[in-house]
């Protein structure tokens, strides 16, 4: 028998410390045939996360497979995660004990110790992470997938030096795809506040950035793209913020450009200049890794297996986040409102002891 933690919630709502809750269940072993057990060993703290927690963005679906207790439906927090397998029933294929798997869909509820999946048929509900560290494990779904997919979708019969410019230049995505693009030859314009550190732009520049500007130099009315680019070719422009920065991103693009917005993280409208939509064929859309995963499930398993891939080869490598480490027997859901309160500070990892 498996004594577990998870953190739920019944109802949507902004006051965090009282929406959540730190519930225990338990799972009777040996499991049914048909049943994976699984072991928490890392959950990441995402933006999405909370807001479904606020009742946007992609809404949680209802968890009831937490064991014997609780009876009554919950949703479980969290959509990313690494984990253990720890026993597999007599008719499940594809996974063995002590094979480390992350989630194939979005949400799963990863804030919780302990896992009891059972699969129906020949569904194949995780996706194997072997032979990576647990930081690049714990990571790997979201932030890395996003940002290899954004290249594969929108990178098409470009030439090496081509440029992309992206604004929040020193996000988690922002320093995946950076990384990525240099193994393509093409050149990146990594945009960053103010206030960052020259720490920052030389970890940005190290993994691969070709030019990092602040963002008063962006927005300036005198900034000119095409000095910093010595008149490339600026094929694509990312936008996860809104705001400003998205008319200066717009205004950067060469003819037939695309602007590519994945993330608000800002909250505010995205507003351009429709003259240069017009006079540049310029493209805006929007690309989505939820919605991607589930209209194409196997897209997210082969983005996965060419990540593992280059991780093994040492060709990427992945970005530092701050932990926060949880014992068995502690209250789980203190350790996630530790990690949410630190989330301004960069990516936070709970760590499962």
């Amino acid at each position: 028998m498996v004594q577990g933690k998870a953190v739920t919630y019944a109802e949507h709502g902004k006051d965090l410390a009282t929406v959540l809750n730190d519930t225990s269940f338990t799972i009777t072993t040996p499991i049914q045939a048909n049943q994976v057990l699984l072991r928490t060993l890392a959950t990441p703290i995402n933006p999405s996360d909370i807001h479904q927690i606020f009742g946007g963005y992609n809404v949680a679906r209802n968890i009831t497979d937490l064991g014997s207790t609780p009876n009554e439906p919950l949703h479980v927090g969290g959509n990313e995660g690494v984990y253990e397998v720890v026993e597999v029933g007599k008719s499940v294929q594809g996974y063995e004990v002590g094979d480390h798997v992350i989630p194939l869909l979005p949400g799963f509820g990863t804030w919780r110790t302990d896992v009891l999946v059972t699969i129906e048929g020949d569904e194949k509900p995780f996706v194997k992470v072997n032979g990576l560290t647990l930081e690049q494990a714990a990571t790997i779904s979201i932030n890395p997938s996003t940002a290899y997919q954004i290249l594969e979708q929108y990178v098409k019969d470009w030439q090496a030096g081509d440029w992309i410019v992206q604004n929040a230049g020193n996000s988690q995505v922002s320093k995946y795809l950076t990384q990525l693009a240099r193994l393509r030859g093409l050149k990146v314009v990594s945009v960053i506040r103010d206030d960052k550190s020259q720490d920052v732009i030389d970890e940005l520049y190290d993994l691969g950035a070709t030019k990092v500007i602040k963002e008063s130099e962006f927005l300036s009315e005198t900034f000119d793209i095409t000095k910093v680019t010595d008149n490339g070719n600026v094929r694509l422009a990312l936008n996860s913020l809104g705001g400003d920065s998205v008319g200066a991103l717009v205004k950067s693009l060469s003819v037939n450009g695309f602007l590519v917005t994945y993330g608000i993280v800002a909250g505010t409208d995205i507003v351009y200049d429709g003259r240069i939509q017009l006079f540049k064929n310029i493209t805006t859309t929007a690309y989505w890794l939820t919605a991607n995963t589930k209209r194409n499930p196997q897209s997210k398993v082969e983005t996965i297996g060419k990540l593992v891939e280059l991780y093994k080869q040492n060709k990427i490598k992945d970005v530092p986040f701050d932990k926060v480490v949880y014992s068995r027997n502690d209250d789980l859901k203190l350790a996630v409102l530790q990690a949410i309160a630190k989330t301004k500070g960069g990516k936070q990892v709970i760590v499962y002891k």
